[in-house]
């Protein structure tokens, strides 16, 4: 499946939450590059901020 086609199986998926949509849509009308830098810093922040509430809620300390 080409690249623009899985945009849009993802688009009009109705389990797709709307904030994924709405970030989807934004960004494939930016610099693509830009896009991909941006969401790269958005994955890494997030996943870094899930392992500290996971560790926190475990009772562990937050890894730096």
């Amino acid at each position: 499946m080409a690249i623009n086609e899985e945009i849009q199986a993802v688009l009009s998926n109705p389990g797709t939450s709307d904030w994924l949509k709405c970030s989807l849509e934004k960004a494939i009308h930016r610099d693509c590059v830009d896009a991909a830098n941006d969401a790269e810093l958005l994955h890494d922040l997030l996943n870094r901020r899930c392992d500290a509430v996971l560790n926190a809620s475990a009772g562990q300390a937050i890894p730096r």
